[in-house]
């Protein structure tokens, strides 16, 4: 038989991958992407209107819980953690190893892709949600100023002003959400992101 099929030969002696080469492949990285992008959906939907209360209730958290409250900043820490790592599964697809740190707009670099300052202050502000906000109260080395910095990026990000009443002595204003990082858009970003992988079998990582 081997006569016959000299490849049969070379694939008896082929050495198949290991596990950590296996679990590498782009295409697990994709899937972790679309699990962690699936997991900001579900908590999405536990936050809408209507729903928060019923999922409470069954959850057995209480009444009065207030789901959005609860969760907005793990949503964000996982829209940012899904975007990160469909990044970094679009690196891997074009044969580059992903580097080793959670910066949204060096990995969009990376793969060329152009933003303006606002899509670059959306990014910035998931990647703080996945570096902190989403899991702790304050981050690393946290100062008063830090969080103040943050508190300000994330309100230009989530809310916007309009002035209702201005005075030579008080301005008042009101604030209302601007949907930044709502599911449509949020998902529309994401897969912006997923388009850039590349489905052929990848090249050696550089």
């Amino acid at each position: 038989m081997e006569d016959d099929f000299p490849e049969y030969e070379n694939y008896q002696h082929h050495q198949p991958p290991t596990l950590v080469d296996d679990k590498s492949h782009q295409n697990h990285w994709r899937n972790r992407a679309n699990d962690l992008h699936a997991s900001a959906g579900a908590i999405w939907l536990s936050m809408s209107n209507g729903r928060g209360h019923d999922a409470a209730r069954e959850l057995g958290l209480g009444e009065g819980f207030d789901m959005h409250l609860a969760c907005s900043h793990v949503y964000h820490m996982l829209c940012g953690l899904s975007l990160e790592v469909a990044m970094k599964a679009a690196l891997v697809s074009q044969g580059i190893t992903p580097p080793e740190h959670h910066d949204l707009n060096r990995l969009a670099h990376l793969l060329g892709v152009k933003r303006n300052p606002a899509q670059k202050k959306i990014l910035n502000f998931y990647q703080h949600s996945v570096v902190w906000a989403g899991r702790y109260p304050v981050p690393v080395n946290a100062t008063d100023e830090k969080l103040i910095d943050y508190y300000e990026m994330a309100n230009t990000v989530l809310y916007k002003g309009k002035t209702v009443v201005k005075g030579a002595t008080i301005n008042i204003k009101t604030y209302s959400p601007t949907g930044a990082t709502s599911w449509e858009r949020y998902d529309a970003l994401y897969k912006s992101y997923t388009a850039l992988f590349d489905h052929r079998y990848p090249v050696k990582a550089k």
